[in-house]
């Protein structure tokens, strides 16, 4: 399956292996993402790609695939690029989705690829807001688009980063 069009993301904002691998696996492990074969792609610092195959049980009463399909890929491609802006936080902080909202813009013929994305000139103000005060939030912004290159829907996600309680001051 191949990603959505999008402008490359510049070799600042990529990650190291080991961190893409680590949020790929954490995403992966979801069983509700397992079971529908929600897959993440890639990672970058704000960024992340993802897909999901168009499969028989997971289509809906049109024969494409499923509403819920697409939403889930677009809440996992969007915590992804959350958790890396976050990566060096992840393991005493927990990240957490607020809110997703969609918009669903057309059937999805084929399977999905989805590219989320958060504005860069928000990071320095999320890091410098859990350094002080052990907690962030940001805005993500999530394309999804069909076998056929269609965009099929449109989401914006919340999320959240706070300490994990039983590390904050160590």
């Amino acid at each position: 399956m191949s990603e959505p069009q999008s402008a490359a993301p510049t070799e600042a904002r990529r990650l190291p292996a080991p961190a893409v691998a680590a949020i790929q696996h954490a995403l992966h492990s979801i069983p509700m993402n397992a079971t529908v074969g929600v897959r993440i792609t890639d990672v970058g610092v704000g960024w992340a790609t993802g897909e999901c195959e168009d499969t028989l049980p997971f289509r809906n009463h049109l024969g494409t695939i499923h509403a819920g399909a697409q939403f889930l890929l677009a809440e996992a491609v969007s915590g992804a690029a959350f958790a890396g802006v976050f990566a060096a936080q992840l393991g005493q902080a927990v990240p957490l989705i607020e809110k997703l909202e969609t918009h669903y813009v057309g059937r999805a013929v084929g399977g999905v690829t989805a590219r989320a994305e958060i504005d860069p000139g928000t990071l320095a103000d999320a890091h410098a807001a859990f350094a002080a005060e052990g907690r962030a939030r940001l805005t993500v912004t999530v394309a999804v688009l069909d076998g056929e290159h269609k965009e099929v829907m449109r989401a914006t996600a919340q999320w959240y980063l706070r300490f994990m309680p039983s590390t904050r001051g160590n």
